[in-house]
């Protein structure tokens, strides 16, 4: 695998190109009032759920009711939690970690050979996805940045206020890797998205002035790991799968797009201007819908001062029709009760938002049903 020398490349970027960041960075005074929040209250059709830890990313279950939930830490060195949301009485479950803090590891067929039970006590969801496999068992898909990095696999088992989530193995992310989002296929393939090669600073600043960061990589329990050729693209984050499996969704943050992508050969087959897309999900209306950053830099910046308080920055939601990969708006929204989404999920006729920070959830009647 090409190693790319990130302190090479520092040395031959040209400084004006950085300064205005570097600048941007001494503003942090100069935050919007708007997008501080003090309060867990509704407005207007906006009705938030406070009182969790962040919800970065959502699945919907079956059931047309409940969601899991993948509470985020940050970036690197929080720890976070998977729970049951059950939108009709608000419950919030605990999941995983497990209440006896062990794991079994009889039944963890579905990963690498080698790749063990995680250190329970370090467990950090990012992005997640919920696929049923070939033989009808569903899988849910966590990638895990506590104390290594990995895709962690659960099996989903029972239904609604009895779900439950058994551990059942893990593949290990390759080497000079940061990972954002995964996918899962029916046949047991698994695709996720190098955000970074190590996410360090020097990296991000990179990203900032154009580098590409990362790619796609694809897994398969026979052959293991191999990366996608010509997805490279700066800072690669949320993806989502085709209803055949035979495309997956690339949302480029800083490349600015949105790429359809071949899941087998890598080959980008379409694009999609989407400015700083984060997650994706399929909504009510049958189209893709992409969760944007829509505010400065600036504001975007101070969400990350403070995991747990919410913050106000500016979101919207642009549903792609993925044959032709025309896009519309389709929901924005900025200050409280909640900005920073990250996701949007349909269920039971609202639409359920997540944060990467903060403390609370926020849903919306489903703009994507027909009246």
């Amino acid at each position: 695998m090409r190693r790319v020398d990130y302190t090479a490349i520092g040395n031959t970027i040209m400084y004006k190109r950085l300064l205005p960041l570097l600048a941007l960075l001494c503003l942090g005074a100069c935050v919007d009032d708007e997008i501080l929040i003090t309060d867990c209250k509704p407005v207007g059709d906006i009705y938030p759920v406070c009182g969790m830890q962040s919800p970065e990313d959502i699945a919907a279950l079956t059931d047309g009711r409940h969601l899991l939930l993948a509470n985020f830490g940050g970036m690197h060195d929080g720890s976070g939690s998977l729970s049951l949301f059950d939108t009709r009485t608000e419950q919030l479950t605990p999941l995983f970690p497990t209440a006896k803090g062990v794991l079994a590891s009889d039944d963890a067929t579905w990963g690498d050979a080698d790749c063990g039970p995680p250190p329970q006590e370090l467990f950090s969801p990012h992005g997640t996805h919920l696929k049923q496999l070939a033989d009808g068992r569903w899988r849910y898909l966590v990638v895990n940045h506590g104390g290594r990095e990995t895709v962690e696999m659960f099996e989903v088992l029972g239904q609604g206020s009895a779900t439950t989530l058994a551990w059942r193995g893990c593949l290990n992310a390759g080497p000079e890797t940061f990972m954002n989002d995964v996918v899962g296929l029916a046949n047991g393939d698994v695709i996720y998205t190098r955000m970074f090669h190590d996410a360090g600073t020097l990296e991000q600043l990179l990203s900032f002035a154009g580098v590409d960061t990362g790619d796609l990589w694809r897994w398969n329990q026979d052959t293991g790991l191999r990366v996608l050729p010509g997805t490279e693209a700066n800072q690669p984050n949320g993806l989502e799968i085709s209803h055949d499996d035979r495309y997956v969704f690339a949302n480029m943050y800083f490349t600015q797009q949105l790429w359809k992508v071949d899941a087998q050969t890598g080959e980008v087959v379409a694009t999609a201007d989407v400015p700083n897309a984060d997650n994706s999900a399929w909504g009510s209306d049958g189209r893709l819908w992409v969760m944007t950053h829509r505010d400065s830099a600036v504001n975007m910046l101070s969400c990350f001062r403070q995991q747990e308080v919410p913050c106000g920055a500016g979101f919207e939601i642009i549903a792609v029709d993925p044959d032709t990969m025309v896009t519309e708006s389709v929901f924005s929204h900025r200050g409280a009760p909640m900005g920073a989404a990250t996701v949007a999920v349909p269920q039971g006729g609202r639409v359920y938002m997540g944060s990467f920070v903060g403390d609370r959830l926020i849903s919306v009647p489903d703009f994507g049903r027909a009246p």
